[in-house]
């Protein structure tokens, strides 16, 4: 098996909050992170793809293939976007990191699938800030 990885960057602003809780409740859960003005975030995410490389082309997958997948299920609908306000998923699931990383690996691995490639999603790590990041591995 070859893990085949990618990295991107992108921007987005979110708020802690469980719209179900009360305010006291947020709060005490979220501490600053539940404040109504919400705040931002400058993300990271590596992406591990992993598979047998094809003989004819020599790869495992095409990076250019990678990319237009990556742009089109991360960049484009969370860059600079407000999570809470312009991802439907996140009006009513607060946006933690480990939620977004979620929503990241389920498009993903849908598209990688759609696409019929001879691969699958392995890793996906979320870097958040740089003492603080989620990673999802493929059981």
């Amino acid at each position: 098996m070859v893990l085949l990885s990618r990295t991107i960057h992108f921007n987005a602003a979110h708020r802690l909050f469980n719209p179900g809780k009360s305010e006291e409740w947020n709060r005490a859960t979220y501490g600053e992170s539940a404040n109504a003005a919400g705040y931002g975030h400058n993300y990271a995410l590596d992406v591990s793809v992993a598979g047998e490389v094809d003989a004819p082309t020599g790869m495992l997958v095409n990076l250019t293939d990678l990319d237009r997948i990556l742009k089109e299920e991360v960049d484009r609908p969370l860059d600079h976007r407000n999570l809470n306000a312009e991802i439907p998923e996140f009006a009513n699931t607060v946006p933690t990191a480990e939620n977004l990383a979620r929503w990241i690996w389920d498009r993903i691995a849908a598209r990688i699938a759609k696409e019929g490639w001879p691969c699958r999603l392995h890793t996906l790590r979320l870097t958040v800030t740089p003492n603080f990041a989620v990673e999802l591995v493929a059981p």
